[in-house]
Parts: C-alpha cells; sequence; structure tokens
C-alpha cells in the first residue's frame, strides 16, 4: 500500500497571521456566510497579558486589537512594552515591536530595566523583534517587515505592537486621515480574517476632546483604554470597551512605577508578577 499523503497540510498559526495581514491589503475579498442552523462552538479570544491586574484578572488579558490612548506622558510606551516583552516571554506569541517615536537605544534601555528587575522575562527572548520605523511606511510595507522577522514554521500566533499609529502616519506620505484609516482598518480586518491569529497591541494619541485621533479606531477596536494625566506618576485609567469580556468602566488611579516598568493599583501597589492559568 502506498502511504497517503494529507492533501490539506496544517497551517501554522504565525502563517494564518502572515496571510491575513497580505489578504486584508487587498481591495475586494469575499463575504463569509455563516449558517446559524449548524452547530457551532465559538473560539475564545486570544488573550496575553496586559500587565494590569484589573484587565488580566477580569477581562483575561488584551486581545484581538488593542487599543491604548492618552496625552504625552502617560505612559503609552511603557505599558506597551512590558505587554510586548510578557507576551513573548509566554511563548505563546511572537512578538514584533514597530517603534515610529523612540530609537533603539532608548528601547534597549527599557527593556534592559525591565528584564533587570522581572529575570523571568528574559524568556521573550528568541520571540521579541524590534523596528525602529522609518519613513514613508503603510500598510503594505509594515507588512513585508512583519513577513521578514516571522517564523512561519511556529505554531503560535503573531502580536504586533504599533507605538504609535499617529507616528507611524506622520511619518509617511499623503492623506493624514486617509493613511490613519488604512493602518486602522488594516489591523481590525487582518484580526477579524485570522481570528486573532495576528493581534495587535495599538498606542495612539488623543484629540481635544479626550478620544481617540480618528475615532474611528475605538469602533474598530476590541479593547479601548484610556489613559488620563492625573498628576506625574498618576494615571487615571478607563477600560472604555472590551467587546467579548467584562470588566469595562473606570479602573481608578494607576501609578507609573518607572523602576518596575509597570502601572500599579494606587490602592493597592502590588509588585505585580505576569502568571497564572489563564496563560497556561
Amino acid at each position: 500500500m502506498t502511504d497517503l499523503v494529507d492533501p490539506t497540510p496544517h497551517v501554522t498559526a504565525a502563517k494564518r497571521g502572515i496571510l491575513s495581514l497580505y489578504e486584508a491589503l487587498e481591495r475586494t475579498t469575499e463575504n463569509e456566510y455563516s449558517d446559524v442552523s449548524q452547530p457551532y462552538t465559538p473560539q475564545p479570544p486570544k488573550f496575553w497579558p496586559s500587565t494590569i491586574p484589573h484587565i488580566d484578572t477580569i477581562c483575561g488579558g488584551f486581545y484581538g486589537v488593542s487599543v491604548v490612548t492618552g496625552q504625552p506622558g502617560t505612559g503609552k510606551t511603557l505599558l506597551s512594552i512590558a505587554s510586548a516583552i510578557e507576551a513573548a516571554a509566554s511563548g505563546k506569541w511572537q512578538v514584533i515591536i514597530l517603534s515610529a517615536e523612540d530609537d533603539k537605544d532608548g528601547f534597549r534601555e527599557r527593556f534592559n530595566r525591565y528584564l533587570s528587575v522581572h529575570p523571568s522575562a528574559r524568556d521573550c527572548i528568541g520571540n521579541l523583534h524590534y523596528h525602529a520605523i522609518g519613513k514613508g511606511q503603510d500598510a503594505a510595507s509594515l507588512t513585508l517587515t512583519i513577513h521578514h522577522c516571522i517564523d512561519t514554521s511556529i505554531d503560535v500566533p503573531i502580536l504586533i505592537v504599533i507605538d504609535s499609529i499617529n507616528s507611524i502616519v506622520n511619518l509617511s506620505h499623503g492623506s493624514y486621515l486617509a493613511l490613519l484609516k488604512d493602518i486602522g482598518l488594516w489591523a481590525m480586518f487582518s484580526r477579524r480574517l485570522s481570528t486573532g491569529d495576528v493581534s495587535f497591541l495599538i498606542t495612539a494619541e488623543t484629540n481635544k476632546g479626550g478620544e481617540v485621533k480618528g475615532e474611528a479606531l475605538s469602533f474598530w477596536s476590541d479593547v479601548y483604554l484610556k489613559l488620563k494625566w492625573e498628576s506625574e506618576f498618576v494615571v487615571d485609567m478607563n477600560l472604555a470597551k472590551t467587546r467579548r469580556t467584562a470588566g469595562a468602566g473606570p479602573m481608578g488611579n494607576h501609578l507609573r512605577n518607572w523602576s518596575t516598568g509597570l502601572f500599579e493599583p494606587e490602592q493597592q501597589r502590588p509588585l505585580y508578577a505576569v502568571g497564572g492559568d489563564q496563560y497556561e
């Protein structure tokens, strides 16, 4: 007897994520029909550590397209780097940081300080990739950058951290609002196509009304976290939206602890260590 060859070889989560990034660039794609008369068990979101106790405990972590918005100096980069490191350290994600504001020295300073305080996070090495973004980038060029550093043979999803979406757009050519829309839709649609095998953590600036610039990003997001400056070390947090979990609402004041690279609830101030059954 001849050996049977599987006509549908296994496609890894990383490869599904990359394919979805490319498909999301297409001008037209197929509509997907779902037969509600057939039984179907929905899959839960693919979570990664936010490093914020309320979100990790109540929501299970960040997931899908998670947007963090706030005024300058509220700690958006601090939060995104901690979350990226812990996601990579979990071994459950390949993580790419696309930074349009910091350079490699600024990032390595934050990275080295975080690992010195959280030695278990050294497991992130090999799963975490950093790019300082140049001028003239768009969703298509970012897709190529991501593809070049992802190992599609690894069966874990991809987390793309964008810090910040507004700065990437400002460094690019053409209409600001059109580019902001294009990158936001690319993130939302690729996440949807891949069912979370490519997910995003996006930091964004606020407008005069305190909402995210290019307000459609809040509608396209799965998690929408708003940071508000209270004082040099204190930030008020409001989980304005969480699409598929409980936990939305005011979260109170949090302290930016620069030495640990984490936010701590003002009332409790625990030294938070990522872990728990939700990431096992």
